[in-house]
């Protein structure tokens, strides 16, 4: 059985359309744990409704504790060998949870994933007959490839966890960014993982969400992060390069997105995690240009991701549609 986790919190506008995304999901074999964290609006009137239809779901209420305490409360109240989460705003191709258990093929596959998407539209392209895996790999391998590549991802959704890897990984609480220390920090639990090439999943970016760019001091949360992160490799001489490397783009998006080096009082701190770890015996392009022209890299940067965006939105996009 699957343990569908999904904290709420005022997410009345959405939180219907989540949840028939999951209630009509192809493969049935699961619960939904409705972790209601201290919502003020209609969103525990709906999740009762729902409770009351389909007696697979579950409301558990509780006083706001933040994403991370929501989602470890979901984890102990469940029940299911994989558990997989999902925001209240979001929504589920048809299909995802079919797909994503379908590749559970071993005993020792401890994650699947599948990409996301900001697009809504996307979620209704057909399934292909066959889905096609694009990585698979062990600790080592998977880590490799989301600090170079970035097939695999941090964020928490999109993916199947056999629960006693997240069980033995809980999400950090009070913390922002607890993502990019769970998807980092989980991949030391796993023996293997699978990526597969199909969209599940629909990341809605609203204003107001964690995702609005707009700076406030809970923002530095990230060095906090990125010092744990380094801790949990501290050490490991093969690896900590990578892990560098995928800090820096992770400082540096936010230097870019929320303007630092445009009179940001916390600009040094920024600067100084930005040298820290352009020292990597792993640099990416962005890290040797941040060597070479540290004061024009918000301007390379944006180049670079225009031209990242584009190539991934047409030529890749193109290229899987014609193997359809």
């Amino acid at each position: 059985m699957i343990s569908v986790i999904v904290p709420v919190y005022n997410v009345e506008e959405y939180l219907e359309e989540c949840l028939d995304s999951i209630q009509c999901q192809t493969y049935t074999n699961f619960e939904v744990i409705l972790v209601n964290d201290g919502s003020t609006d209609a969103s525990k009137e709906i999740c009762e409704r729902f409770c009351r239809q389909d007696s697979r779901f579950h409301l558990i209420n509780q006083e706001n504790k933040g994403l991370s305490g929501a989602r470890n409360r979901g984890m102990s109240e469940s029940q299911g060998e994989f558990i997989t989460f999902v925001d209240s705003d979001d929504v589920l191709k048809e299909d995802m949870l079919e797909q994503l258990i379908k590749q559970v093929t071993s005993d020792d596959i401890d994650i699947v994933e599948c990409w996301y998407t900001n697009d809504q539209k996307e979620l209704a392209i057909p399934s292909p007959e066959k889905v096609k895996i694009i990585f698979q790999g062990n600790t080592k391998e998977a880590l490799v490839s989301l600090c170079r590549d970035n097939i695999v991802r941090l964020n928490a959704v999109a993916k199947l966890f056999r629960r006693e890897v997240i069980f033995n990984f809980p999400f950090l609480e009070g913390l922002f960014y607890e993502d990019v220390y769970g998807g980092i920090g989980i991949l030391k639990q796993i023996r293997r993982m699978v990526k597969i090439d199909y969209i599940g999943y629909y990341y809605r970016v609203r204003q107001g969400s964690i995702m609005n760019r707009e700076f406030n001091l809970k923002n530095l949360d990230l060095f906090t992060i990125c010092d744990k992160v380094e801790q949990l490799y501290e050490g490991d001489v093969e690896l900590l390069p990578y892990i560098h490397r995928r800090l820096f783009h992770l400082v540096l998006m936010h230097v870019v997105d929320y303007h630092i080096f445009e009179g940001n009082p916390y600009q040094e701190k920024y600067v100084e995690y930005l040298n820290r770890y352009s020292k990597s015996s792993s640099p990416s392009f962005l890290m040797r240009a941040y060597q070479l022209f540290p004061q024009n890299i918000v301007f390379i940067s944006r180049v670079v991701g225009a031209i990242q965006w584009r190539f991934e939105k047409y030529i890749i996009k193109g290229l899987w549609k014609g193997m359809k």
